[in-house]
């Protein structure tokens, strides 16, 4: 059976790929992403670098899962969980993406292959095993969100700010969990399994958890807009908060649940991160 490109481009979930932007966080967030092309060459070769690891990540973790998704009315329909593109062909494409990706970290410096190799041995990790165990499951992605910005700075010898890792840790937290309380939601209203560690969760402890990590996060990004400083960067922290109950809104309401696919899908959220983006560039870099 021939490789369909087709085919590779689905597994390899290139629409996720927007999460590895926050590699750019740390020149972006430092005022000089715009001003210094080296930099900017960096960020991109350590964007795709990180894009190429965890579409490999993916596609190992639809190989883990084949036998729960054909089972899946939806996910059956995917590529491996369907049979139509097989183990052998997916593991080739797995190689050639870390090959490309190991040469693309080589070009930045060790210290960051270093960081995109844990990165992958938690990913596999949490694939075999961490993503049936209850709390852990979230924790390890929002790790990978972390380790994102902290691979940006890596790459570009930046210092990242604790404030603005630690307010990257409490929203991927509050964003996973959005995402199983809206999947635990779906499942009990569709009698549908999204995934095993679902039966250990409740929707009263996930809303508690995501009041939770709502105020934080909020807190936390404030205390940092102060330190970074000026004044008027303060100006960033209602559409922070917006941003924040929006996603919550959608979550609490069923209309969606997958970070992505709620700042892609919904037009409110998207505007509210895409003025943010201006008012921040705009107070850093003017």
């Amino acid at each position: 059976m021939p490789i369909s490109i087709k085919d590779i481009l689905y597994i390899s979930r290139p629409n996720q790929w927007i999460k590895n932007l926050l590699v750019i966080a740390p020149p972006f967030f430092g005022g000089v992403l715009f001003f210094d092309f080296n930099i900017m060459f960096k960020m991109i070769i350590a964007f795709l670098a990180f894009s190429f690891t965890s579409s490999s990540g993916y596609i190992i973790n639809d190989i883990i899962d084949k036998s729960s998704d054909s089972q899946h009315p939806l996910k059956k329909l995917r590529p491996i969980a369907s049979g139509r593109f097989r183990h052998t062909s997916a593991i080739i494409v797995i190689l050639v993406l870390l090959i490309i990706s190991i040469f693309l970290s080589l070009q930045l410096n060790t210290n960051f292959l270093y960081l995109l190799a844990l990165y992958f041995f938690i990913n596999i990790s949490y694939s075999v095993y961490l993503q049936n165990i209850l709390i852990v499951d979230v924790f390890i992605i929002a790790v990978g969100f972390v380790m994102r910005i902290e691979a940006g700075g890596v790459a570009s010898d930046i210092q990242v700010s604790s404030w603005l890792l630690l307010t990257t840790f409490l929203l991927s937290l509050l964003l996973a969990f959005g995402k199983r309380r809206f999947e635990l939601s779906l499942s009990e209203g569709n009698n549908i399994s999204f995934r095993k560690v679902l039966k250990d969760y409740n929707l009263d402890f996930l809303d508690s958890t995501l009041s939770i990590f709502a105020t934080i996060a909020i807190v936390t990004y404030s205390i940092y807009a102060v330190e970074k400083g000026p004044r008027i960067f303060l100006i960033t922290v209602p559409f922070a908060c917006y941003g924040v109950l929006r996603y919550l809104y959608l979550v609490k309401t069923n209309k969606s649940g997958d970070p992505t696919d709620s700042l892609l899908k919904d037009k409110s959220l998207f505007f509210c991160v895409f003025i943010w983006l201006l008012i921040t560039g705009f107070v850093i870099y003017m």
